[in-house]
């Protein structure tokens, strides 16, 4: 299948992607209204000047080296609600500023939880991986549907925000599976044990290191883990999901790596793009997926 596009559904009304140009993302979180870079962003803004001046806080400059500049004072957090389409269901996400400039809630994955509930619509108690989970949001809306998660993330403040969110959401302490460790080390040890998940989903970063200081490579370590993954899957299994941010690798080659390591298994295989749409139609792509699923 050829690449296609994905985007943010109505599921979200607690965000909104209200403009973009001149290098910068004009968002509406909640309550808050947040302007943000993004290199990509090479095109003119749409909306007024007056309107970008009523910003409650901007980011400045990049990465570790940025900070957020407010007009006034922000809470600590603040809740961001997402309704899952089919089920009626509400999640509570909480959404802070960041070092790293986003929220921690990466909005245009709706599109991929829309996908997830769709998937398992009518099936509840599925064994679920969400590697490189991060703050949850996917860990909270599976285990709101009834399934099974295993989070995994190698830092602790992250699973530290996540269980916020399971604590928001008001979930059971042990509703899910807590891992702190390095995804590809605990994917390696779950295949010596011959367990087995029903859908997979990983969010791995371009670049990073483990709790122990090994380093990860999208590019050289991810065909390796991706091929124990698929090893873990049941067979009846629903689904599996591969994420990308800010990697020199296109969607196209991720469909390629999943194709080698599925080849074996039939089922239905899709890569694209997953973007957000601004309020006058103009989309942005924030990063790239390959997709399996088994209809």
């Amino acid at each position: 299948m050829s690449a296609f596009l994905q985007e943010t559904f109505s599921a979200f009304p607690d965000f909104a992607l209200l403009d973009t140009g001149d290098g910068l993302r004009l968002e509406q979180w909640g309550p808050f209204r947040l302007s943000r870079p993004d290199p990509q962003i090479i095109w003119d803004r749409h909306l007024a000047p007056d309107e970008w001046r009523k910003t409650d806080a901007q980011f400045e400059g990049t990465g570790e080296r940025g900070r957020w500049t407010v007009a006034k004072q922000l809470p600590e957090s603040w809740p961001v609600t997402y309704q899952l389409p089919i089920a009626k269901q509400h999640v509570t996400l909480k959404a802070r500023l960041t070092p790293f400039k986003h929220t921690g809630i990466f909005a245009e994955q709706a599109a991929n939880w829309e996908w997830m509930e769709k998937l398992l619509q009518g099936k509840r108690e599925r064994k679920i991986l969400n590697l490189f989970g991060y703050t949850g949001a996917a860990s909270m809306i599976l285990t709101i549907l009834g399934q099974q998660v295993t989070h995994v993330d190698a830092s602790k403040p992250a699973i530290g925000w996540a269980k916020e969110n399971q604590q928001v959401n008001k979930l059971p302490k042990d509703s899910i599976r807590w891992i702190l460790d390095d995804a590809a080390k605990f994917v390696a040890r779950e295949v010596k044990r011959g367990q087995q998940y029903d859908g997979i989903i990983m969010d791995p970063p371009a670049f990073g290191h483990s709790p122990d200081g090994k380093t990860w490579r999208f590019n050289k370590d991810l065909p390796g883990l991706l091929r124990d993954c698929v090893s873990l899957l049941s067979d009846d299994a629903d689904f599996l999901l591969i994420n990308g941010y800010a990697t020199n690798s296109s969607a196209i080659a991720l469909q390629n790596i999943l194709e080698d390591a599925m080849k074996h298994k039939p089922g239905k295989k899709e890569h694209g793009e997953l973007c957000l749409k601004q309020q006058d139609g103009r989309l942005i792509s924030t990063g790239i997926f390959a997709r399996w699923s088994h209809i």
